[in-house]
Order: structure tokens, then sequence, then C-alpha cells
């Protein structure tokens, strides 16, 4: 013992205290809060070019938006859980972390869904031709 009731030797750090000492993005990198905005921007973005009626899109190419938006919505979903580990991790468990959880398991739902509705596009185009 060094200094009243402290030994020399540092305990292994809690799984908590790993998490809370991620680091920041390397060099060159964006933050996560910065891709959040740049994702959230090309959503909206995408989602005014999508609504204008001039927009023609062939069968193949909307399959291919959903299929993005699944993919997207997907990394929302893996993203909210994280989100809600590090919530419970820093002590808000409770109502904040469990409504935490729900979104994300909602947004995994909408990405199941956006793929299966991507797939019946895709049948629907297989069974027109």
């Amino acid at each position: 013992m060094t200094v009243a009731g402290h030994s020399e030797e540092q305990p292994e750090p809690s799984a908590t205290e790993r998490r809370s000492t991620r680091r920041g993005p390397q060099a060159g990198q964006d933050s996560p809060v910065e891709v959040a905005e740049q994702i959230g921007q090309a959503a909206a973005e995408l989602a005014q070019h999508l609504q204008d009626p001039a927009v023609l899109l062939s069968v193949p190419d909307t399959e291919q938006v959903l299929r993005s938006f699944s993919t997207a919505v997907q990394g929302m979903a893996d993203g909210v859980t994280g989100i809600t580990e590090w919530l419970r991790a820093a002590g808000h468990a409770g109502s904040l972390s469990g409504h935490s959880s729900a979104v994300a398991d909602r947004l995994e739902h909408t990405a199941r869904e956006l793929a299966w509705l991507a797939e019946t596009v895709q049948r629907a185009q297989h069974d027109h031709s």
C-alpha cells in the first residue's frame, strides 16, 4: 500500500470504464456527429428528389433504393443500440435507455420491412417480365 488504502497496482478497468475511454475519430476522419449530420442531410435531399413527380425511376432502381434504405436503417438501428449500451454504462438505465432500446428495435423492424418490400418489388418485376 502506498497512499491511504491505494495499492501500487491498478485494477483492470471495468467494461463501463473501457467504453467511456473510447477515442475520437482518427486524423482525417469525421466524427460520428458529423457523419450522422451528413447522412441526415443526404436522406432529406434524397427524399425531396424521390417526391418530385418528374423523377422517373425504373423498377430495378426502385428496388435498389429500397435495399439502400434498408441498409441505412439497419445501420441506424445498430447505432442506436450502441447508444443504448452507452447510456446504460453511463448510469442512465431506466426509461431513457429503455426508450432508446425500443427505438432501436423499431428501426430494426423497419429495416426488415424495407428489405421485404425490395424483394417484393424484385418479384413483381420478374413476374411482370
